[in-house]
């Protein structure tokens, strides 16, 4: 039986949006795996025993980091007594928490796909949001599976505009393309004084 891991809670900027930090990768880095639901696991252990957890949406797999999304009104609280233990037992066992299948299934997935899945979540979802603070985001380039980024109006220079970036846009971009490797802020948040306020 493998040793279990050390697990960190790390709560977002989205309350319904919680990671969990492990000390060791449970896929290969570089790669993500999303599930909708215990009927997308494709084998994997570790999913179908977190969707037994009443409240849980969704789980994200990417390197050493599970990120789970949760329905209200059940609080982080509550679910981590659940989550933690099913971490700890299924990771601690000898069988692989993550499937060849689920993992296969995603890196099938071509990288030209990558482009216009992030221009559609751009325009249908992500700017109309940032447009209620000033702001938008534009894809600048997909260079293998790296999707490179920039942003403007009231997100350049914006002391927000890290957490934005990972724990919004990113999190948004691995749901519609989870073969993206790399998500990367070419902005020059220097220039310009708080454009928001300017």
């Amino acid at each position: 039986m493998s040793t279990p891991p050390s697990i960190r809670g790390e709560l977002t900027p989205d309350p319904n949006i919680c990671n969990f930090i492990l000390d060791r990768p449970l896929i290969e880095e570089g790669w993500s795996v999303v599930f909708e639901s215990d009927l997308e696991s494709m084998g994997s252990p570790l999913i179908e025993r977190l969707f037994q957890i009443d409240g849980l949406l969704r789980v994200r797999v990417t390197g050493g980091e599970i990120s789970m999304a949760k329905e209200p009104p059940f609080s982080w609280q509550e679910l981590a007594g659940q989550i933690v233990p099913v971490l700890r037992e299924v990771l601690g066992g000898e069988e692989p928490p993550i499937s060849d299948a689920a993992l296969d299934a995603v890196k099938k997935l071509p990288a030209e796909e990558i482009a216009p899945r992030v221009e559609d979540l751009l325009n249908a979802h992500i700017n109309p949001a940032l447009a209620s603070h000033g702001g938008y985001a534009r894809l600048v380039k997909v260079d293998d599976r790296d999707v490179f980024l920039e942003m403007g109006g009231g997100c350049q220079g914006c002391a927000a505009s890290k957490a934005t970036l990972r724990f919004g846009i990113e999190a948004a971009i691995r749901q519609v393309a989870p073969h993206v490797r790399e998500v990367v802020d070419v902005t020059d948040h220097a220039s310009g004084t708080h454009p928001y306020f300017s």
